[in-house]
């Protein structure tokens, strides 16, 4: 189930027996990280992730066969290696607590702001490319919006994320989020080349892609020169060769090298 406030609200709505499990502290190598959650039902049925394994099963577990007609409140601390052979072999601390109506509206709120930091991907052109990278990001923490300047071909998409149909595109780099991601596949080569001199004018994408070659990079590199650009170091095309070229020109597979660009380039930024 995809973590968002309306699945949270699902998942709390369905379930009335819930206590709310989170990483408290953790010392050494662990499978998530301190703040990392997760909700376990009365009945084991679960909502997030402290990391999965032994820790995880365990933990559910315990939870279940609480006395659920009271409330508690209480810290596991288990040692990986030694208390459950799990190989990350540091210790954790996790806090467990019945929910009630306060805490499930504090959660609630916790996702509500945590989810309006993650990080906005706009993809322009909902051909196949933009198709298929909006259905492998629908799983991934961001928030995807698709945009293309033809109504046929987007009103046709049945993926759970947001579409955009407008004539023109370049507008909603103007309303983009500061900090986002940029990936350009339209069917246009001059807006392509519109779009990215939009977007370098911001001055503050964390990413940006460009399906292409390397002709085509020349050409933007020569048209963004005119137009008084004179730097596209940072724009990554042909997009999602970065970390290694492939000869493999189906869509899934191109998605996939793209989203793995991405990540590397956000990660490696974050890390700054």
């Amino acid at each position: 189930m995809i973590l968002t406030k309306n699945t949270l609200i699902k998942f709390l709505k369905n379930k009335s027996k819930i206590a709310y499990c989170e990483i408290k502290n953790n010392l050494g190598s662990s499978p998530r990280e301190k703040g990392a959650w997760m909700l376990i039902s009365d009945k084991g049925e679960i909502f997030g992730t402290i990391g999965g394994g032994q820790l995880e099963f365990n933990l559910i577990n315990n939870v279940i066969t609480q006395n659920w007609n009271n409330d508690f409140k209480f810290d596991i601390e288990t040692t990986l290696g030694p208390d459950i052979a799990q190989c990350c072999g540091g210790k954790v601390v996790i806090s467990i607590q019945k929910l009630n109506s306060i805490s499930s509206q504090k959660l609630v709120e916790k996702i509500e702001n945590n989810f309006s930091d993650i990080t906005s991907v706009l993809i322009f052109g909902a051909g196949n490319i933009g198709t298929s990278l909006s259905l492998q990001m629908y799983n991934l923490p961001l928030k995807v919006k698709l945009i293309d300047n033809r109504k046929n071909f987007i009103s046709k998409i049945n993926i759970p994320i947001e579409k955009k149909f407008t004539l023109i595109p370049e507008q909603e780099v103007h309303k983009a989020p500061a900090n986002s991601c940029y990936i350009i596949t339209t069917q246009d080569h001059g807006l392509d080349f519109l779009l990215c001199y939009e977007i370098l004018k911001r001055r503050d994408a964390l990413y940006l892609g460009m399906i292409g070659s390397k002709t085509k990079r020349g050409t933007l590199d020569n048209w963004l020169r005119k137009k008084g650009l004179n730097n596209i170091s940072d724009v990554k095309i042909p997009i999602g060769k970065s970390l290694f070229d492939t000869y493999d020109k189906r869509p899934e597979i191109i998605s996939a090298h793209i989203i793995s660009e991405m990540l590397s380039v956000l990660e490696k930024k974050s890390s700054v």
